[in-house]
């Protein structure tokens, strides 16, 4: 026997595999993406007819966006090929799933073609995303009785942001307040600070890996004196003035706060008069509501 036979399948049996695979499969030009041919799996998963696809484009269609063939377009001039490239795509009844996509060059007379070939990977996906918040549950669960309060939040660019995991802490901090008020008011800022009527939290933020990503936001509690020395830095006081306003929010009274400062108390007087223009209140009883927000 001659090791070095090729055989070659019927041309009918090539057909029917690709007519009858599981797997989506398409046939299009590679300058555009038009379609000259799909299969039965494809015509299920976009919803449309054999003769409603051929003619039409993958980005026409709205399967995929411009962005996304190009992804596909950039690894064929790169590599010739197209492989495992993954991407969330429209389907039938305006659903998004992820799909692998692998894509290779055909040669048809002088023209050279994409066969593309998708796998359906929602359902992977959503397993391994499961064990991911799984494993991100227990792990902020794990957290309960630090004192630290733990937000776990999905869509927080949006107007109404989702929180999916709230713990006690972080209950009680926020106190029935939308949780889009604690981002707002951390905006832009880090680290920054939260308060409450009774209490003062440092608040961190970050993303997980997910796609699209989680935003875990930290309540770490933090003394009365941290939050107003933060809270303080709004009002362009100069540093004796934020000093003398922490002392005298704190409880500290006019001499106490002359001796630690090593001035008179009619300096501290004076630093008071400032104070209190600046910030906007009239007394003392004032001072440390509206710094921390409560006026």
């Amino acid at each position: 026997m001659n090791s070095s036979l090729t055989i070659i399948p019927p041309k009918n049996l090539i057909n029917k595999f690709f007519s009858k695979s599981l797997n989506p499969m398409a046939i299009s030009k590679i300058e555009d993406g038009t379609y000259i041919e799909v299969n039965e799996a494809f015509t299920k998963i976009t919803g449309l007819r054999r003769q409603e696809l051929i003619g039409q484009t993958s980005v026409g269609i709205g399967h995929i966006t411009p962005e996304q063939r190009l992804v596909i377009i950039n690894a064929i001039k790169e590599k010739g090929y197209a492989q495992n490239i993954e991407l969330e795509v429209r389907v039938k009844n305006n659903k998004f799933i992820s799909e692998l996509f692998n894509s290779s060059i055909i040669n048809r007379g002088k023209d050279d073609f994409m066969l593309t070939v998708i796998t359906d990977i929602t359902k992977r996906n959503r397993a391994e995303e499961a064990r991911q918040n799984n494993i991100l549950f227990e792990s902020l669960t794990a957290i309960a009785g630090t004192g630290v309060g733990v937000i776990l939040i999905r869509g927080h660019h949006r107007q109404q942001p989702h929180p999916i995991f709230i713990n006690d802490e972080a209950r009680r901090a926020i106190n029935g307040r939308p949780v889009k008020d604690l981002l707002d008011a951390i905006a832009g800022y880090e680290p920054a600070y939260f308060h409450t009527e009774t209490s003062c939290y440092r608040v961190k933020t970050n993303l997980t890996h997910h796609n699209p990503p989680l935003k875990i936001i930290l309540l770490e509690p933090q003394p009365d004196s941290v939050c107003i020395q933060a809270s303080l830095k709004n009002y362009n006081l100069s540093r004796r003035q934020e000093e003398t306003a922490l002392l005298a929010v704190t409880g500290h009274s006019n001499r106490e706060i002359a001796e630690k400062l090593f001035i008179t108390e009619y300096t501290v007087k004076d630093h008071l008069k400032g104070i209190f223009q600046k910030i906007g209140v009239h007394s003392r009883s004032e001072l440390c509501p509206k710094i921390l927000g409560w006026l």
